[in-house]
């Protein structure tokens, strides 16, 4: 399986591409590890790809704006205040470590309102 890239589509506006993103957390995922990745940010939609020779396209995923409820900074492990966490409308959560994250959260907040 070729490991997943990044495309544009027709009529997105990307706010931020290739910033360094760890994921902790997913809807189908119990217990919280770290995945490390390239986020993605557009008006319409978030992509993490997950870095790494193998098994990438598994850890990588794509959420679309409208599919997110709320947005809110939180805690990454161990203690770190880089997190961000979005919840989706039908409950899943996604966790991610951003540095500089107030820009991305207002971002997805001005999106998803």
């Amino acid at each position: 399986m070729a490991k997943p890239v990044f495309e544009a589509q027709t009529g997105e506006t990307v706010f931020a591409e290739k910033v360094a993103v760890d994921c902790w957390k997913t809807p189908g995922q119990s217990v919280g590890r770290q995945v490390s990745g390239k986020g993605y940010f557009t008006d319409k939609r978030i992509v993490f790809l997950a870095s790494g020779l193998i098994g990438t396209a598994g850890a990588s995923w794509e959420i679309q704006m409208k599919d997110i409820q709320s947005v809110e900074t939180c805690m990454t492990p161990p203690c770190f205040p880089f997190g961000v966490l979005l919840t989706m409308r039908d409950g899943g959560k996604y966790k991610l470590g951003i540095t500089k994250r107030g820009k991305y959260v207002d971002w997805i907040t001005q999106h998803i309102s």
